[in-house]
């Protein structure tokens, strides 16, 4: 997995500490940067977290910079954090590889 966006460094600096020899991939980053945008949500909670108050604050997210080069936002009516896409193609050796979208 290629990158060098802040977030991706951050998510493979974690990966080396915590699981030692797991190969980084795609989907276990989108996790990554998933629990980062629910963390900063509890964050804003403060003490008193129940489900609407987290729903409230995910709700209210407006360009939230989580290291990847495009903000992060949601609102009421919606739900999707990015509609950004970065392209993969899984390589002969059946490796992913960015690719750029158009």
């Amino acid at each position: 997995m290629s990158g060098y966006s802040s977030e991706v460094l951050e998510f493979k600096n974690a990966l080396t500490k915590y699981y030692p020899g797991v190969n980084p991939d795609y989907l276990s980053l989108e996790g990554f940067i998933a629990a980062n945008i629910l963390i900063d949500a509890l964050k804003r909670c403060g003490p008193q977290v129940d489900t609407e108050r987290l729903v409230d604050m995910l709700e209210s997210t407006r360009n939230l910079d989580v290291g990847i080069g495009a903000p992060v936002s949601f609102g009421r009516g919606e739900h999707q954090a990015l509609h950004k896409v970065w392209g993969t193609q899984m390589d002969k050796n059946g490796k992913f590889q960015s690719i750029e979208l158009e």
